[in-house]
């Protein structure tokens, strides 16, 4: 537990090196560090909602601008295959830094602009967790592009779902922050952090006008989507 507290300490002050962190997340994330003993762990001494707090843009912020951006929604599955033929949507698969879930409700297509920025986010989660006892740990991406026909599917299982959404134009993504891909079964405290560095990451992106990002509490998700300029 020592080597993992100095690790954590030291990815902060990383984080902060590169700009994911300004010292006041910096300190938050390493203020669970304090009255640590090998045996017993107490994750309540870490204050970790404040940075996740912050990814806070609404649907209606930014949703007249996604649908400039992306790809008009598709009706089914056909649809789909006919933008990946054509080239406005790209299909994703796992790489740096991510894994995919298993998709109920959507699939595994992105407009080239948004799968780029995934890539950079998967990219700099592992670039984060470079020789920590974590290194080997991914994201786990929950849901990308829609069609109406799994939106109406979706809605009558969740309740917080919405029928005009920025997934159904093919720049948009989620990632879970309750679970992750790990060779081994990972502590509480362990997913807290993970938690907390993804949300410092998206911070980061939503600051250089890179993505919108919520923090979805509800649904236990991180959603994105990808942002063409200012």
């Amino acid at each position: 537990m020592k080597l993992f507290s100095f690790s954590l300490l030291t990815l902060s002050f990383v984080l902060v090196g590169f700009g994911f962190l300004n010292p006041k997340d910096s300190e938050q994330l390493n203020r669970f560090k304090k009255d640590e003993t090998a045996s017993n762990f107490d994750c309540s001494k870490f204050d970790g909602e404040e940075i996740a707090m912050k990814l806070n843009n609404r649907l209606c912020e930014y949703m007249d601008r996604s649908v400039k951006q992306g790809v008009k929604p598709s009706k089914d599955k056909r649809g789909i295959q006919q933008y990946i033929r054509s080239g406005k949507l790209l299909f994703v698969e796992a790489n740096t830094g991510f894994e995919l879930d298993t998709f109920q409700y959507s699939y595994a297509a992105l407009t080239p602009y948004a799968k780029r920025i995934l890539n950079e986010i998967g990219q700099a989660f592992h670039d984060s967790l470079l020789r920590t006892p974590l290194s080997d740990t991914k994201l786990i991406v929950t849901s990308m592009t829609r069609t109406h026909y799994t939106v109406s599917r979706l809605v009558r299982h969740n309740r917080t779902a919405v029928r005009k959404s920025p997934h159904l134009n093919g720049n948009s993504f989620d990632f879970s922050y309750a679970r992750f891909a790990s060779n081994r079964e990972l502590s509480t405290c362990e997913k807290q952090y993970l938690k907390q560095l993804s949300a410092a990451i998206l911070y980061r992106f939503k600051s250089d006008c890179k993505v919108w990002a919520t923090f979805e509490c509800r649904e236990e998700c991180l959603h994105v989507v990808a942002r063409m300029g200012k």
